[in-house]
């Protein structure tokens, strides 16, 4: 079957791994699969007529909360222009709200729910033989039936995540290289080698999406694929797993191979606090890590438990404390604005992150995620919400006495405090420093202009 893979267009540019993992799985099962990246500027500007340069069988969309109202448009579009075509949608949204998407969006015909790398090729072998959806013994979709939104049993995980094929080989990897930065100097890419999340954050969908069996793939795979994208020309790698330390003899192990087969790139991960220590840590900057980024989330330890990290500002400070004299960078993501907050808790917060003095910051509005408990939990208090307005620079509601329009006033300040430019000087200090040649010049000039037109488009979008 000819099959048309789109991702919607994000805040953020980052590679759609995602789809590359499913793109993949296809083109194994024999299907042609290709993908309409709308992140890609040139591409998003004539999706329409790239659709119809060649023939679709089946189109698939994926969508997190924020992208679900724009997926639908798309899928409104390919609908009027094929309306013999089924579309299939998949993604945190609609996994987290599989009859409520069904309900809302007419465009969208079925979904794909959680992992979708079994299921959407036994989905489409269904459809390859025009069998019935109905009564299906498929598990993991839902579709709609007479009126009715139907869903099939879940699918178990996949235990074996070396059995999946890289998804570098199927999306523009050349462009993200070169777009998705990673310091001054380094070409980066993104690469995901685990899944499930052991923790149970309340703002947090991950564990309702993967459940909280945590799985990585084996330090063996993770080094081949390592090998894989340094020869397509990357010199940084940011690990986007949920927590890259949950396993730390699975850590040390991985370390211990980079070292022992000399592989030289720098890494940056997702790490929680509790889970740092000095020896680990230091396996890791001696293997590559460069940058780590920790969810602190709020400097109120009251906060703090309201939201279920299962942490304490005493650990945060000594994770800090630990990568600095590592010499390690840090990333603070932090928030403000949930109805539990106070005023004396977001001076808290603010006084806190001050002190802890991180490298990068990155200031959010407290988003309410389907999927999570503190989504049911406002739910059920009567509160509604517009997916397009649950994202990281909008504020969905008034707290701690101030309106929407102050949060997302209050936001941007403390971005720009917290992002002063003594950091950039420094990074850009080191970056010169790190200069050995004319194109490492050149590519630290690409990269400053970049990131200055981006901090100038940021603030004036408020974006984070």
């Amino acid at each position: 079957m000819n099959i048309t893979l789109i991702q919607p267009f994000t805040d953020n540019i980052e590679p759609p791994l995602s789809l590359g993992f499913l793109s993949g799985v296809l083109k194994q099962a024999g299907h042609h699969v290709r993908m309409i990246d709308l992140q890609i500027p040139e591409i998003r500007h004539q999706w329409n007529e790239l659709l119809a340069e060649e023939p679709v069988d089946v189109v698939g969309i994926t969508a997190m909360t924020p992208q679900i109202k724009q997926a639908h448009e798309i899928a409104v579009q390919i609908k009027t222009a094929l309306p013999n075509v089924p579309i299939i949608v998949g993604g945190a949204h609609p996994t987290l709200l599989p009859e409520q998407t069904l309900r809302e969006f007419q465009a969208f015909d079925m979904i794909v729910i959680g992992e979708g790398e079994e299921t959407i090729v036994e989905l489409l072998s269904r459809l390859q033989r025009k069998e019935p959806i109905a009564d299906s013994s498929v598990r993991g979709i839902a579709y709609r039936l007479n009126g009715d939104v139907m869903m099939t049993q879940p699918r178990p995980r996949i235990l074996d995540l070396d059995t999946l094929p890289y998804p570098h080989y199927n999306y523009n990897f050349d462009f993200y290289l070169n777009n998705n930065s990673f310091g001054f100097t380094e070409k980066c890419v993104s690469m995901i080698v685990s899944r499930g999340c052991p923790y149970n954050c309340r703002f947090c969908a991950t564990t309702n999406f993967w459940t909280r069996k945590y799985i990585c793939k084996s330090t063996d795979g993770v080094i081949k694929e390592i090998r894989y994208v340094l020869q397509r020309g990357a010199e940084g790698i940011v690990f986007r797993d949920s927590t890259f330390n949950v396993n730390k003899k699975w850590v040390h192990e991985l370390c211990g191979k980079i070292l022992k087969e000399n592989l030289t790139f720098k890494w940056a991960m997702n790490a929680r606090v509790n889970l740092v220590d000095y020896e680990s840590f230091s396996i890791m900057k001696k293997a590559g890590l460069d940058t780590v980024y920790f969810g602190v989330e709020s400097g109120s330890q009251k906060m703090l438990d309201f939201y279920g990290k299962g942490i304490t500002l005493k650990q945060t400070e000594k994770a800090f404390e630990i990568c600095k004299k590592l010499n390690i960078h840090t990333g603070a993501y932090f928030m403000l604005g949930a109805l539990a907050e106070t005023r004396e808790d977001m001076r808290m917060t603010y006084e806190f992150v001050k002190r802890l003095q991180p490298t990068f910051s990155l200031v959010f509005i407290f988003m309410p995620l389907p999927g999570s408990e503190l989504y049911q939990h406002y739910i059920d208090e009567g509160y509604h919400f517009d997916y397009s307005d649950i994202r990281s620079d909008k504020a969905v509601f008034a707290s701690a006495g101030f309106t929407i329009g102050e949060l997302e006033a209050i936001r941007e300040k403390w971005y720009h405090d917290f992002n002063k430019k003594p950091n950039l000087f420094m990074r850009g200090s080191k970056a010169m420093k790190e200069m050995r040649s004319l194109k490492d010049f050149k590519k630290i000039c690409k990269k400053t202009a970049k990131y200055l037109i981006g901090q100038t488009k940021r603030a004036k979008k408020g974006l984070s």
